[in-house]
């Protein structure tokens, strides 16, 4: 929304609230594009409450972060993880796959699920494809374009080894049709010199292509575009920790409307980190961040993840997968890694894996929330029991679909009969809720909200009220008035299980009043969770 399209007095209440210097609907940073802001440690960037007001037409506020929480009282905020499905793994060690990465898309035509995942033969790495109607039954068509396995795409040159299947599909509507399909993998085309000078074209890092079905791919000539200075060829080399190391993890930033990459890097000895048993020359495995507006010329990575004074042992980070947009949030998966425990007390410490959240509200700063999100399997017969990293996520009518690798004895532990894909499930934008604490009525403030240019809107809730229990809205003005006709005893309490439950007063135009001004939202909770709100409406 352009500042200047708003009527005078929605302008000066903008202005009188934030400050005559902002402009209505800018809430996110810019990232420089030569990287001049240095590296930005992960442990300064806890989210606090939004200070400008938010525009409520970008989509679903959730409560992941605490961007959308003022004031609250009562109140406590829970994780809730996806369930896997009973059937696991979807795709096993006899369809090879050996390594977590995978993307999978759903087909807007078609409506057919599809999977690239990597594929590792023991000599040969690649990426292979599976088809499904359902998302959970998948198939392995012939595609009848390489070598003696005619599921692969993008077969590696033999000096490639690494990893990562991102694969991003710009629609059919795209601009250049032979790029839709855009893919990115750590790679290598000539071996490494002796001298330890990067070769013109060919050298070791991000390696891209396109494609305009997904299918039939093109490299891009200029590969790689981002470099890995791996510290076994550029020893000492000052640039090293802007590198990309061997996973890489790609996605489409709605926010910006930007390419994003989260890549594996190296910490330095510059850094303090003690050694971890396996991460070699790693010290320890960081992640930064990336982001390009054509997909060719990418920004200096800068760091995002790194050990913090919370954490415990030797912990390490394989990537965030699966990246998403959700209203004005990012939301990706930190594999979260840790080689120096076992994955049963008083086993061998062959490292365990588990997933968190990573989140940001503008692409730059990156908060990692402290609760495990996906964990192992307990069972120690199970096929995820040391590991489980989610890959890559899909919506499904009212639900997501995430898919994540499993390991079963640990990080390095036979990765040709080891390493499974499988599937798990949740309500749709249901990660993380505030609920009303035992026997009391919670409360919690919103910052300032907006919205424009709706003539019909309605406030709905993806909210779970258990039996007794009841939520009620009210609003308040910038100065924390509470505005007439839409106070609690105005609202109908809300009752049931539900992602768009509505929120309705007695007044007959009763969100109408909110219209072009800036105000609070008050939650009154009762024995009940709340996960997030929209306005919706033409």
């Amino acid at each position: 929304m352009d500042h200047s399209s708003l009527s005078a007095t929605f302008r000066h209440a903008i202005q009188t609230v934030t400050g005559a210097g902002f402009l209505v609907g800018t809430v996110f940073s810019n990232i420089p594009a030569d990287g001049s802001e240095g590296q930005i440690p992960a442990f300064n960037a806890r989210t606090q409450a939004a200070k400008r007001p938010i525009d409520l037409a970008i989509g679903p506020q959730l409560f992941v972060d605490d961007f959308l929480i003022h004031k609250s009282a009562g109140v406590r905020k829970t994780m809730h993880p996806p369930k896997r499905y009973e059937g696991n793994p979807v795709l096993g060690w006899r369809e090879h796959t050996t390594q977590p990465y995978l993307t999978v898309l759903r087909d807007a035509a078609t409506d057919r699920f599809r999977m690239w995942y990597n594929y590792d033969s023991g000599s040969t790495g690649a990426v292979a494809y599976a088809e499904s109607a359902d998302g959970i039954h998948w198939e392995l068509p012939d595609l009848g374009i390489l070598g003696n396995d005619n599921r692969l795409f993008i077969i590696s040159h033999p000096h490639q080894t690494g990893y990562g299947s991102g694969i991003i599909d710009s629609g059919e509507d795209y601009a250049i049709p032979e790029r839709r399909y855009k893919a990115a993998w750590w790679g290598q085309a000539t071996a490494y010199p002796e001298n330890g000078r990067t070769p013109a074209r060919g050298g070791p890092g991000m390696y891209i292509a396109f494609s305009p079905d997904g299918i039939h791919w093109t490299k891009y000539e200029g590969n790689p575009v981002l470099l890995d200075f791996h510290e076994e060829w550029f020893r000492g080399d000052p640039r090293r920790p802007q590198g990309t190391g061997d996973i890489i993890d790609v996605f489409w930033d709605g926010l910006r409307h930007r390419y994003g990459a989260f890549l594996k890097t190296p910490a330095v000895p510059e850094d303090g980190y003690s050694m971890a048993p396996k991460a070699r020359n790693y010290i320890r495995r960081l992640v930064s961040f990336s982001s390009s507006g054509d997909f060719i010329q990418w920004e200096t990575p800068r760091r995002v993840v790194m050990p913090e004074p919370r954490d415990e042992g030797l912990l390490e980070f394989y990537g965030v997968g699966a990246t998403i947009r959700r209203g004005n949030l990012l939301i990706g998966f930190v594999r979260m890694l840790h080689d120096d425990y076992p994955a049963d007390e008083g086993g061998p410490a062959d490292g365990i894996g588990y997933t968190t959240l990573v989140t940001s509200r503008d692409a730059l700063h990156w908060e990692r929330h402290g609760d495990t999100f996906f964990d192992r399997e307990p069972s120690p017969s199970a096929w995820d029991h040391a590991m489980a990293w989610i890959g890559s996520l899909v919506a499904v009518d009212n639900q997501f679909y995430i898919y994540y690798g499993g390991y079963q004895r640990g990080h390095k532990s036979d990765r040709n009969k080891e390493r499974q894909l499988g599937l798990a499930v949740m309500p749709k934008d249901r990660f993380v809720s505030v609920d009303s604490l035992p026997a009391q009525t919670g409360h919690l403030r919103t910052p300032g909200l907006y919205f424009v240019g709706l003539t019909r809107p309605r406030l709905v809730l993806n909210a779970k009220v258990n039996a007794g229990g009841a939520i009620r809205v009210r609003a308040r003005d910038h100065n924390g008035n509470i505005l007439p006709g839409v106070d609690f005893d105005d609202c109908r309490p809300l009752a049931g299980d539900g992602q768009a439950l509505p929120v309705t007063w007695n007044a007959s135009d009763h969100l109408g009043s909110l219209r072009d001004r800036v105000f609070h939202l008050e939650f009154e909770l009762r024995d009940a969770s709340l996960f997030g709100f929209d306005v919706q409406g033409p």
